[in-house]
């Protein structure tokens, strides 16, 4: 049997419709996952003209203060995805790195296990 997930969903972004120009500021509309070995998110895309959109998981480095890019993922449908991060504990964010169509509009919830 696979992970059991122990946290309600909560919201990580919502009404995102470009792709991100950068790394985020700070932490602040990031998911920290202290506790926790994986963090799923629940990705939901709309839109018209679509063709492919890319996201990627950040990792803050705190002595740094800079964010780090880890594993990305491509979706090449609109609808609802899920998408699992091996975060151990970090502070993570799931940044828009690339679209491909006409207009787009995403919707991410996560759960932590």
């Amino acid at each position: 049997m696979g992970e059991t997930y122990s946290t309600q969903p909560k919201l990580h972004r919502s009404g995102v419709t470009t792709v991100d120009a950068s790394d985020p500021a700070d932490t602040s509309g990031a998911v920290d996952t202290k506790g926790y070995k994986e963090c799923r998110f629940d990705v939901t895309i709309t839109g018209t003209g679509f063709t492919s959109l890319e996201v990627r998981a950040l990792f803050w480095n705190p002595r740094q203060g800079l964010w780090w890019g880890g594993g990305k993922r491509t979706f090449i449908s609109t609808g609802r995805h899920a998408l699992v991060v091996d975060s151990r504990g970090a502070i993570i964010f799931l940044k828009v790195t690339a679209f491909s169509g006409t207009s787009f509009s995403l919707s991410v919830d996560y759960v932590l296990s």
